[in-house]
């Protein structure tokens, strides 16, 4: 099994790349993000149908919450272009913040230095977040976050955000029974057909199979109201893929 070396970055617009950590960590699969770290975007784009409607929601959304003298947190950032979208449509927060967190160092040459935006190469579920946060982001990031981590990682949103602050996410999740499952995985399965190669989509979904964890929807609800978050919002839903707000009162 390969063994690979771990860096950890911070980049911001003063230009300064600090080495935080450095450790070793195996790869499990033939998998990586990496390998479509110069086109992110556009290959999770042909991947999930609506992506760009998902985004452009995420954006509108962050402008009811992002506020003056506050942080905003992107978790799974990849190549920052959601982090700045947010910031470019959030005017009215001047000095709020933005920080891009992402494990993967592959995305790090893509991360552009712009005033008040800072990147980290972490692992979420075992770093210090900051505080004052009147958004945190999330898009298909905690399906690859092992099940016995989200617990904890969602109970540390909930007490880094503001009061009035929202936790946006969105997840892959299980079918309530098999024959619904049947069914979604038939649909999405075509979709693919239109943007990738038949071995593509096996070869990938043979190599996602020991990251990716799917939860039911309802128990990630049920552990979101048991956390402290009482109001939570469907706004988008694409076959068994959704995307949530919840807001912290």
């Amino acid at each position: 099994m390969k063994q690979t070396k771990k860096k950890t970055l911070v980049l911001n617009s003063d230009k300064k790349a600090n080495l935080i950590e450095d450790h070793e960590h195996q790869e499990t699969s033939n998998f990586s993000f990496s390998n479509f770290s110069s086109e992110f975007d556009k290959h999770i784009n042909s991947s999930i149908r609506g992506y760009a409607d998902l985004r452009n929601d995420v954006v509108s959304i962050s402008k009811y919450f992002v506020e003056d003298e506050t942080r905003v947190m992107d978790l799974g950032c990849s190549q920052g272009s959601l982090l700045r979208a947010i910031k470019s449509k959030n005017h009215q927060a001047k000095n709020a913040e933005y920080l891009g967190i992402d494990v993967n160092d592959s995305f790090a040459k893509h991360w552009q230095k712009e005033e008040n935006i800072t990147y980290w190469v972490e692992d979420i579920t075992t770093m210090n977040f900051p505080s004052n946060l009147s958004l945190i982001t999330s898009l298909f990031t905690m399906q690859f976050i092992p099940e016995r981590k989200r617990y904890n990682l969602m109970k540390n949103i909930h007490m880094k955000l503001i009061k009035g602050g929202a936790f946006v996410f969105a997840e892959k999740f299980l079918s309530n029974e098999g024959k619904s499952q049947n069914i979604m995985d038939s649909l999405y399965h075509e979709f693919k057909r239109q943007n990738f190669t038949e071995q593509e989509i096996m070869d990938k979904e043979r190599d996602l199979r020991p990251l990716m964890k799917c939860s039911y929807e309802h128990e990630v609800m049920r552990q979101l109201n048991e956390i402290g978050f009482k109001h939570i919002q469907c706004f988008w839903r694409n076959f068994n893929f959704a995307a949530f707000y919840t807001v912290k009162i």
